[in-house]
């Protein structure tokens, strides 16, 4: 059962969309402070409308389309275990983070939830779709859209198909969700949220560069061929794996492939991520705790040549490529309750920060220009 509740959107005007898409805000002052978020929205925030709303969000590339529902997650009438979640987080920053949420109305970006299929809420997207046209906003030009629910009949039909779902899994987001968690304790919280079928969700692999530890090539091998095959690329190309159980390695400049050998086939159903982590990079290179450790460094398959730029710049570094989760294997692992390795999923859709802020007020534009040094 998982209740979600209208919110009321905002979304920035072409000024800051300007400053935003171009990072000539990074670094920049106004009145002698970094602009934060929350600066810019008071300066030229635009209130999608006074009345909360559900709205579907769209991402149209050249891959597709991919659409999914954005509302407010709903904690206090929201079982616990209804939120699936496969990924430890940190107390520092989730200290932080509930700091946040007391003094700041504005949620920057939505947490993303993932559901099994339904028909019933395709159907209601699709309605929504064929029913109005998006709205005019300057995101559109980079395949970003939005489509506005205001009629209660058309809220109550998406609030009643959410209540019928047994649960959702949490690809982004661990960090806010346990904050607002956390505080619910105390006082109800509404986590921004955006809804997205498994079905349509894109899930890259995390690479991994190990860097400052002391192994010798026969040492490291040794350990390695307690659960892998080691074969040697040709030409030394850098290699990426192309199915499960099927790891890259590249250590001392040369390329190496992994593959999960028969006397670990028991390890076959586990995902790579848990079998790197627990078997390589804590038992043989001291990786213990990955979240903290900073000889670890992670890399999106999306930063591919940046991976291989380290690798390249620093022969001491030791790499590894690996294959990305299933969707299904994703849910599989979320609805046994057990936690993946930091940094295992790249999952998109990726919001763009300030698409897709709310608040529980509307935020009136001051027409206050901002200054850039």
């Amino acid at each position: 059962m998982i209740k979600i509740s209208p919110l009321k959107a905002l979304q920035p005007g072409k000024d800051i969309f300007d400053l935003m898409i171009s990072d000539q805000v990074n670094g920049k002052v106004h009145k002698n402070e970094q602009l934060s978020f929350e600066d810019l929205l008071n300066l030229f925030g635009c209130p999608l409308d006074d009345l909360p709303a559900i709205y579907v969000y769209e991402f149209r590339s050249e891959f597709g389309v991919m659409r999914g529902i954005w509302a407010a997650t709903d904690l206090s009438q929201t079982p616990v275990n209804a939120i699936k979640r496969h990924e430890e987080t940190v107390s520092s920053k989730v200290e932080s983070l509930k700091i946040d949420r007391r003094n700041k109305a504005v949620q920057k970006s939505p947490i993303l939830l993932v559901h099994k299929k339904d028909k019933t809420l395709d159907s209601l997207i699709d309605f929504v779709v064929r029913t109005r046209k998006p709205l005019t906003s300057e995101w559109s030009q980079m395949g970003h859209f939005l489509y506005q629910v205001l009629e209660e009949d058309v809220i109550e039909k998406f609030v009643e198909a959410f209540m019928k779902l047994h649960a959702v899994y949490l690809a982004d987001g661990h960090h806010r969700l346990e904050a607002a968690c956390s505080l619910q304790k105390s006082i109800a919280q509404q986590i921004s949220s955006l809804f997205v079928s498994a079905d349509t969700i894109s899930i890259g692999a995390f690479h991994r560069v190990v860097s400052g530890v002391d192994i010798c090539y026969s040492q490291l091998m040794e350990k390695l061929e307690q659960y892998y095959y080691i074969s040697k690329i040709p030409n030394n190309k850098a290699y990426k794996p192309d199915q499960k159980n099927r790891l890259g390695l590249c250590f001392k400049g040369e390329w190496y492939q992994l593959d999960l050998n028969k006397a670990s086939i028991v390890l076959s159903e586990v995902p790579d991520t848990v079998i790197l982590q627990d078997q390589i990079l804590s038992a043989v290179l001291g990786i213990n705790k990955p979240k903290e450790d900073e000889r670890l460094v992670c890399f999106p398959d999306c930063k591919w040549s940046q991976f291989l730029e380290v690798l390249n710049s620093d022969e001491t570094s030791i790499g590894f490529s690996l294959f990305p989760m299933t969707a299904d294997a994703f849910i599989t692992t979320a609805e046994k309750g057990e936690f993946l390795p930091p940094k295992s999923t790249w999952i998109a859709p990726k919001i763009p920060q300030g698409f897709m802020a709310s608040s529980p007020v509307a935020i009136t534009a001051k027409g206050e220009q901002v200054r850039v040094n």
